[in-house]
């Protein structure tokens, strides 16, 4: 479903896609050229696991509802299956890494798998598990000690994979979501009690029109490393695309602006 998906996204941008054939080599899924004619050599791929839910173990809940024990996960432990799909990705394509294209390696997760999968891991997965930073300041120091977030341990892409452009996460939006919140957002002051709102929503969905159909589109984070062929910021740039790329400061990746 995912290449399918990836498929999908191409044709509505006017993009080709071919699969190498090259027995010399280890192929990827796909080799995108756009109509002016420059090509991205992507590998597309999906989640199959029970990623946070690893190991769990069920007992009788009430109802006779089976519920999890109480479970915690490490960073490391939680970003793994997404670090494992990029590093199974990267050897597809590290044989194209001195072919001057663009190497992008595309993860979806169309059956809902337990892995956090959001721009934010990703980076992490990507970069090193988030450490919180703190600046303590003596007793009675006139201001508070700063505090940020940054990279830390467990980040291997730059040093392992160095020839990545990007990595970008492919999703599905139905139209039904886009409409269902602006039903929200418009009926919301009508309603004290959210189960009067939720029965009326049900009741209206049933009756009208839901829109069908859904859109796919990708979060593009971009790699920071010197060694990659950059990936063109006009390329997978479609109206609900998002990119992440280095901050102006050289501090870390932020989401960018179309300017940018």
């Amino acid at each position: 479903m995912a290449e399918e998906w990836f498929d999908r996204y191409l044709s509505e941008r006017g993009y080709s896609a071919d699969i190498p054939d090259d027995s010399d080599r280890k192929n990827p899924d796909r080799l995108i050229t756009v109509p002016d004619g420059r090509q991205v050599v992507c590998e597309v791929k999906s989640f199959a696991t029970f990623g946070l839910l690893k190991e769990a173990r069920f007992r009788e809940g009430s109802g006779g509802i089976r519920v999890s024990q109480p479970m915690a996960r490490s960073q490391k432990e939680a970003l793994q299956p997404i670090r494992d799909k990029i590093k199974e990705a990267a050897k597809q394509l590290k044989r194209y890494q001195d072919d001057g294209l663009p190497l992008m390696v595309i993860l979806a997760n169309p059956m809902n798998c337990p892995v956090p999968f959001d721009e934010s891991s990703v980076i992490a997965a990507m970069y090193g598990d988030i450490d919180a930073v703190f600046e303590v300041t003596e007793p009675g120091a006139a201001h508070e000690g700063t505090s940020w977030l940054q990279a830390g341990r467990n980040g291997k892409l730059t040093s392992d994979h160095h020839y990545i452009s990007a990595v970008a996460l492919l999703c599905e939006r139905p139209h039904s979501a886009a409409w269902a919140t602006a039903w929200f957002d418009e009926n919301r002051p009508r309603f004290d009690r959210i189960q009067d709102m939720i029965a009326a929503y049900l009741e209206v969905a049933e009756a009208d029109s839901v829109p069908q159909g859904s859109e796919v589109f990708l979060t593009v984070i971009e790699t920071i490393g010197e060694e990659a062929v950059r990936l063109p910021r006009d390329l997978f740039n479609g109206p609900l695309d998002l990119r992440c790329g280095p901050a102006p400061d050289g501090t870390g990746l932020t989401l960018l602006s179309d300017a940018q």
